[in-house]
């Protein structure tokens, strides 16, 4: 595995989230559905448009599109998973950005047990320059960095993770293209 690449996964790692890579919608489905729960909440976007039919063939499992998500602010929120897409990784530092171009998608990922976040594998190893040139481009300046599952500490120093925000993150870098473009991370020199 390529430099950056292994160091996305370790950084991922000691932030206590988790990296999966999937070429195509089949096994994006097949590892969305490995660890979620009853009620799972999808990005408008068109590779979780293309891997509708496989999430919601799975007993039990209730999919929504967060387009048509009715949201009751002042009621709680039913969601288990919420699956977003991502707008790169940067391996230095294990983070992720989510941009807010779909402002359900953004809150909702503030709240489930479980946030999935979809990086295209050529947005996979950025360097913190192109991450903020990135941040840079978002229509609405929004953007969040986010580094592991929500987390807090009380006075004692006791760490709760997802008090605030989703307790769990599972980063997926998703190729695109069948199995003959699974090669590793695209890496380059650092310098």
């Amino acid at each position: 595995m390529p430099v950056l690449a292994e160091l996305l996964r370790q950084r991922l790692e000691e932030n206590r989230a988790e990296l999966a890579r999937v070429c195509g919608v089949a096994e994006l489905a097949q590892v969305i559905l490995s660890n979620t729960g009853n009620n799972l909440a999808l990005e408008d976007h068109p590779w979780l448009r293309a891997a509708y039919e496989q999430l919601t063939s799975a007993q039990q499992v209730h999919v929504h599109f967060l387009s048509g998500f009715d949201i009751d602010p002042k009621a709680p929120l039913q969601v288990d998973t919420v699956v977003t897409v991502g707008l790169g990784a940067i391996p230095e530092t294990g983070t992720v950005l989510v941009g807010s171009r779909v402002p359900e998608a953004f809150r909702l990922s503030l709240c489930p047990r479980r946030h999935y976040v979809i990086v295209p594998a050529d947005k996979a190893c950025l360097t913190m320059s192109e991450a903020l040139a990135l941040t840079g481009q978002e229509p609405s300046g929004l953007v969040s960095w986010l580094t592991g599952p929500s987390r807090t500490a009380d006075i004692e120093k006791v760490l709760v993770l997802g008090a605030q925000g989703a307790g769990e993150l599972i980063v997926i870098v998703y190729y695109e293209g069948g199995i003959e473009e699974k090669m590793p991370i695209k890496d380059r020199e650092k310098g």
